[in-house]
């Protein structure tokens, strides 16, 4: 027996599907300073050093734009973030459509003429499961070269 489907479902069906998919983010490289969140949100450039003692009030560090505005980097520790603050840095990630943060893949510091990789996300997640999950590595390990994703400079 034949059944008849209703043209609204023949159209229907396919769009249903197209809508279901995940949005895919593309990675974007964005340029700027690690700066504390503090000063950021007030439009200042501080702290004036990397050893003023203001780096250890501040409950977070964003990466400053040129054009004034910042983005949080959530899964950069903050380790990572007052290590290189005031430094002129690279991010490699993907932007939330919806809050100015970052979800970093690659995280380059500029040091001369070029930008040197000092973290990626791929290394932090074997460091993770090779401490937390089985065991097989050792601190320091590395899963692949970290120089390279090393840029030179613009």
């Amino acid at each position: 027996m034949k059944t008849l489907t209703p043209n609204w479902l023949r159209l229907a069906m396919p769009m249903a599907a197209l809508f279901a998919l995940p949005l895919t983010l593309s990675a974007e490289t964005i340029t700027g300073k690690i700066n504390g969140h503090e000063c950021a949100h007030h439009g200042a450039s501080c702290p004036v050093e990397k050893l003023d003692p203001h780096i250890a009030l501040e409950s977070d560090f964003v990466l400053m734009l040129d054009n004034g505005d910042y983005a949080f980097l959530p899964n950069l520790s903050r380790d990572i973030k007052v290590r290189y603050v005031l430094d002129t840095v690279q991010i490699e990630g993907k932007k939330h459509p919806r809050f100015n943060s970052i979800k970093v893949d690659i995280f380059r510091v500029k040091q001369g003429d070029k930008f040197v990789t000092v973290w990626t996300q791929k290394q932090a997640d074997f460091e993770y499961k090779a401490l937390y999950e089985d065991g097989y590595a050792w601190p320091g390990q590395q899963v692949e070269p970290l120089n390279r994703h090393d840029k030179p400079a613009s």
